[in-house]
């Protein structure tokens, strides 16, 4: 579940969220970042007011994402439904709302609300924090992250080419002018399912579950046919997902480069669309070295 963004079930194991803990799952690291390690959730909680650590405040966040989840686990059979099926009703926890929000907006038959579950979870807690203090919020999901910054704040984001790197190949420096409040990757080797063969498919937003929903969107697009890529129904590898009968990428091995640049080429094809259609600020896509992005992130971009 709470990971990478890709299409489907991220491993929804939400019902999970209920079960009861023999550890604390809201622990403070060293640095004051606050980890929530509840169910199948590791949410980490930075809040800081001009440099200085607020544990007070991103304990309250910690507990608010406690709560988020448990929502989830109620509206488990509703969020597994196809977005395009579904109607916003008033009744639904505000997270629900806000996944087929941002699911519905991509216009994709195959997406269901929970292609946009963890940058979701990601923006209620920033959300939630910004209203009550401090002048640079970070809450980083598996790998979804909302951001939320006061004047003068600059936040740094690591950008990777696959989602395992240990460590980013590109670094994005955000400020409140440029409206880039969430930032998400999908891709092949993360802990969800994803219909293409990305490595990374990173898509910067006004909010994370924008971010979320469009980098699986475009991790899905790129997709090509090759005797190298291993696939299988998204049902027999996890029965309960809310993708059954799609075809999900299990293994790519070693492709030439005209199969790579043709799997980048849809990829950032279906990026520029969603960019236009002013959903998104900007997205990368990898795979097996090569990389590819929208010229808006031209001067936002720092090789390490």
């Amino acid at each position: 579940m709470y990971s990478n963004s890709c299409c489907g079930l991220a491993d929804m194991s939400i019902q999970s969220a209920e079960k009861i803990y023999t550890h604390n799952p809201i622990q403070t690291l060293s640095n004051g970042t606050v980890l929530v390690d509840y169910g199948p959730m590791r949410m980490f909680i930075s809040v800081f007011e001009k440099g200085k650590p607020l544990v007070t405040l991103a304990k309250e966040g910690a507990h608010l994402a406690m709560r988020v989840l448990e929502d989830l686990a109620k509206f488990l059979p509703l969020i597994k439904r196809k977005s395009k099926e579904l109607e916003i009703e008033d009744t639904f926890p505000e997270i629900v709302r806000r996944m087929i929000e941002a699911t519905k907006k991509m216009e994709e038959p195959d997406l269901t609300p929970l292609a946009a579950v963890a940058g979701t979870a990601s923006d209620m807690v920033a959300d939630f924090i910004f209203g009550r203090g401090g002048t640079k919020i970070i809450v980083d999901n598996g790998g979804d992250i909302a951001i939320r910054l006061r004047e003068g704040e600059v936040a740094r984001v690591g950008v990777k080419m696959e989602i395992d790197a240990k460590q980013p190949t590109y670094l994005i420096s955000i400020d409140p002018t440029m409206g880039i409040g969430g930032v998400a990757t999908s891709g092949l080797g993360g802990r969800s399912f994803t219909k293409g063969i990305a490595s990374a498919a990173t898509a910067l937003s006004q909010t994370a579950a924008f971010s979320d929903a469009a980098a699986t969107v475009i991790g899905n697009f790129t997709n090509v046919e090759n005797p190298n890529i291993v696939r299988s129904l998204a049902e027999k590898i996890y029965p309960d997902t809310d993708i059954a009968g799609e075809w999900v990428t299990i293994k790519v091995g070693k492709l030439s480069q005209e199969k790579i640049e043709e799997a980048l080429n849809k990829g950032l094809l279906k990026a520029y669309s969603i960019c236009q259609k002013g959903l998104i600020k900007g997205a990368l896509v990898a795979l097996q070295g090569n990389v590819v992005w929208t010229d808006s992130l031209d001067s936002l971009l720092t090789k390490l």
